[in-house]
């Protein structure tokens, strides 16, 4: 029996961990297998696991205080050794007595950022956020989706344009801004519910987005984008999921109802100030995102609401997993895969996270036999 085999059958794995925040501080390292904790609780195996921005922010400390506040509400998770990976796909290897799911179940799922991550070979899960994996998608598509399509699926929400909906009658008119993993799903789960799409995108992602169902999409990179951005509306809803932050609400003369970013400061300011502190500094900041919004709007008929902002996050909710596994199953819903690396390859794979450049989603994948297993 090889050492990798023996250490799994001991209770042993092998995981990415922090120790400290800061870049350097990720380390591959052996460490116990997670008990169920739940009834309701799902040991998986790791086949495969995405990495997300809010792994490489979380790294280097982001949204430590409310995290930590979070874990000690649950009485869980302890801060270090920190596990990072929101999201995965696997295979299951103990259930709870009252989960739904059962042994060698291929699963998808998704881990919230205050309990222990999947870059690792098994990872502690709750029965809600875990579920059948489609057949349509591959284990790394599966292994990549689901964090950045439940992003996606808040942010149209908080637009007012429910994920999963059929078709209205009327189709409403979305700028959607950046085409990254969570722009890649919202985009897919906008031409689901019939809105005609409008994406700002580097040149190279163009074709992407319009073989996605985009009516329109513009190169952010051309000398009359903001021109083509004012003149494309009006706009029901603008999907920021490009990084640019509320304040970008109010940069332009374009018209628009709702302005949803997924870049808050929310976390920055707890971070920064405390919980009770950064939250009023957040919603003082959001409603001044609004009012500068709402004076650099073209003048609006007296009837029309005026231009607000809103902040988007990762929700996980389980009535959206499903609907995600349905779409898949349908080929209405896809994941973009940039490239898998070997899970013992963490270091390399954070690194190409880090630079922001991915033109789709990073994965360790952790069905490869280490070098030294014969």
């Amino acid at each position: 029996m090889s050492g990798w085999s023996r250490g799994l059958s001991a209770g042993r794995m092998r995981a990415w961990r922090v120790h400290a925040y800061g870049r350097g501080e990720l380390r591959l390292e052996e460490a116990r297998v997670p008990a169920l904790r739940a009834p309701r609780d799902v040991l998986v195996r790791v086949r495969a696991a995405s990495l997300n921005p809010i792994d490489v922010a979380m790294m280097g400390g982001y949204g430590a205080r409310i995290l930590n506040t979070l874990r000690k509400l649950e009485g869980g998770d302890v801060e270090f050794p920190l596990v990072l990976g929101r999201d995965f796909v696997g295979e299951v290897e103990l259930a709870g007595a009252q989960s739904r799911l059962r042994r060698g179940d291929r699963v998808w799922g998704v881990v919230p950022p205050h309990r222990q991550g999947a870059h690792a070979q098994y990872v502690l899960a709750q029965d809600s956020l875990t579920g059948p994996a489609p057949r349509a998608l591959s284990e790394l598509q599966a292994g990549g989706a689901l964090y950045a399509a439940l992003t996606a699926a808040a942010a149209l929400r908080a637009a007012g344009l429910p994920a999963g909906a059929p078709p209205r009658r009327r189709a409403p008119r979305v700028l959607l801004l950046g085409l990254g993993g969570v722009g890649h799903a919202a985009l897919q789960l906008l031409v689901h519910t019939g809105a005609q799409v409008v994406v700002g995108c580097s040149d190279d992602l163009r074709e992407r987005a319009t073989s996605l169902g985009a009516v329109a999409a513009l190169d952010r990179n051309s000398s009359d984008y903001d021109r083509l951005l004012e003149e494309s509306g009006p706009y029901e809803a603008i999907l920021d999921c490009a990084g640019l932050g509320g304040a970008e609400a109010g940069a332009r003369r374009w018209r628009f109802s709702r302005y949803v970013t997924l870049s808050s400061p929310l976390l920055r300011e707890a971070d920064a100030r405390g919980v009770p502190a950064g939250l009023a500094c957040a919603a003082a900041e959001l409603a001044l995102q609004t009012a500068r919004a709402a004076r650099a709007a073209p003048a609006a008929p007296a009837a029309a609401c005026p231009p607000h902002v809103r902040w988007a996050y990762f929700m996980p909710l389980a009535d959206d997993i499903e609907m995600l596994r349905r779409l898949a199953e349908n080929q209405k819903f896809s994941v973009q895969v940039e490239r898998a690396y070997a899970w013992w390859e963490g270091a390399a794979a954070y690194e190409r996270a880090g630079e922001g450049r991915a033109r789709g989603k990073l994965l360790l994948d952790f069905t490869v036999p280490p070098p030294d297993a014969h």
